[in-house]
Formats: C-alpha cells, sequence, structure tokens
C-alpha cells in the first residue's frame, strides 16, 4: 500500500492504491464480471455444475461442513478482522493495519448493498427452482439468486486486506492465508449446496473487486471530512474492532 499524510491542522491520513494495483483490481472486476456472463449465457454449463453437486448431499459429513461454512464463515472472517484491529493497537509491527480497517467497513457496505440492489433488479430465480426435481437441494429462498450476497459479502470484507496489507509480518501472512482460504470455501459452499450458479458467484466477486475502489474515495473523504491523522487513528481503530465483533454476530445469523 502506498500511503501519504497530507498537511491540515495536523496530519491528515490519505490512502492511495498504486496504479499498478488499481489496474489489476480493475482488471479482475472485468474478469469476473466476463465469466458471470459468459456462464449464465452457457446455461447448461451453468447448470451441469450444480447437478454435479448432488453427491454432497449424499454425505451428511460433507454436507455439514459447507453448511457450517455457508452459515458461519463470514462471521469467522468478521472476528479475525476485530482481532486483529485490537491486536493493531498493542503491536506495533501491525501498527499500519490501522488505516485499513475503515476502508474495509466501506469496501463490505459497498459490496454488501450492491449485490443486494442487484439481485432485486434483475431477479433470477434460484437453483432450486429453475432445477426442481434434478436437483437434491429443495429449501426455496426468498431472495433471488443473481448474485450471490454471501460470495459479495465475503469477498468484500478479506480484499482489501489482501491487497493491501503488508507482508512483512508473520501475523498478516498468516491471516492473508486463513482469509484466501475462508472466503473461497464460503463462496465454493454456495455452489456445493445448490444455493446458487457459478455465475452467481462470479458476479458477487465481481462487486467486492470493484467495492475495493470506492471504498478507498469514501475512506478518503471521511479522513479529511472528519480530520482523522495518526494521533486519532488509534481511537478509531477500536471503535471499529468492536464494530467488526459485533458483525461477526449478526453474518452468522444469515
Amino acid at each position: 500500500m502506498n500511503s501519504s499524510n497530507e498537511k491540515s491542522n495536523g496530519n491528515i491520513i490519505t490512502l492511495k492504491i498504486s496504479r499498478a494495483k488499481t489496474i489489476t483490481v480493475i482488471l479482475l472486476f472485468l474478469l469476473f464480471a466476463v465469466l458471470a456472463s459468459l456462464l449464465w449465457n452457457q446455461q447448461q454449463i451453468d447448470a451441469d455444475i450444480v447437478l454435479k453437486h448432488n453427491r454432497i448431499y449424499e454425505n451428511e459429513l460433507l454436507h455439514e461442513g459447507f453448511a457450517l461454512i455457508s452459515r458461519y464463515g463470514m462471521g469467522l472472517m468478521s472476528l479475525m478482522l476485530g482481532l486483529l484491529a485490537l491486536l493493531s493497537l498493542k503491536s506495533e509491527n501491525l501498527k499500519s493495519n490501522r488505516q485499513l480497517f475503515l476502508w474495509i467497513v466501506f469496501s463490505f457496505a459497498v459490496a454488501s448493498i450492491g449485490g443486494d440492489i442487484l439481485k432485486e433488479l434483475i431477479g433470477r430465480t434460484r437453483p432450486v427452482e429453475q432445477l426442481a426435481g434434478q436437483i437434491a437441494h429443495d429449501i426455496r429462498s426468498a431472495t433471488s439468486s443473481f448474485p450471490s450476497g454471501h460470495a459479495a459479502k465475503s469477498m468484500g470484507l478479506v480484499l482489501v486486506f489482501l491487497f493491501m496489507a503488508s507482508n512483512k509480518t508473520g501475523i498478516n501472512i498468516f491471516f492473508k492465508v486463513a482469509f484466501w482460504i475462508l472466503s473461497v470455501l464460503v463462496c465454493y459452499s454456495r455452489i456445493a449446496l445448490q444455493k446458487h450458479f457459478p455465475s452467481d458467484i462470479m458476479a458477487g466477486i465481481s462487486i467486492a473487486m470493484l467495492s475495493v475502489v470506492f471504498g478507498v474515495w469514501m475512506t478518503n473523504f471521511v479522513y479529511r471530512k472528519r480530520g482523522i491523522g495518526p494521533d486519532r487513528l488509534a481511537g478509531l481503530t477500536k471503535r471499529l474492532g468492536f464494530v467488526f465483533l459485533g458483525l461477526a454476530v449478526l453474518l452468522s445469523m444469515i
């Protein structure tokens, strides 16, 4: 992450994404958006992938495992972010992470709201309705299928940290690996449980990618508007740590 401090009644934190990382995020957004479009247009491939997961329901242990990941995976990631925020107040090695937590909140919010709005606008029916009688999953949902809210939310929670957090500390590397594994498992669990088509997942990830860019603009606006500098960042980080802990409970109830 490239960051700079501006002088304005004290040091105001300003976050910047390097051009290379901005291009990477935008290209990944386009890649996943194109994949989502192609899979939806090739509906048979989208459906066949879902149908192949009938076997998940034949193995009780496997099914329960994916159900737990689907329900509690996002909450666990939010809990980990809360712990990271609070740890950054104690460890000098993690101090640079403090700038990221508000950005993560905004990225998550944009991905969540954007995904939910698209669900309502597009109104795609779930696999349980389109493939009725062919798939093992038989519980109908009150919400639409495209894009996957779990994919958008889980990736919205972790992408900022994955892209922007320093790789110089072992704790950051550990959490990055854990976030990658958990976020991928949450996304895959939605296909494994036949609640979403692969195209829904791709679309959710693409929204999360775009939310990283919107998130940094919103964060800088708040930092500038509220005059957030290094001296006030610790207090904000502490509050955000508890926000993540509360969010962990809410996400586990979805």
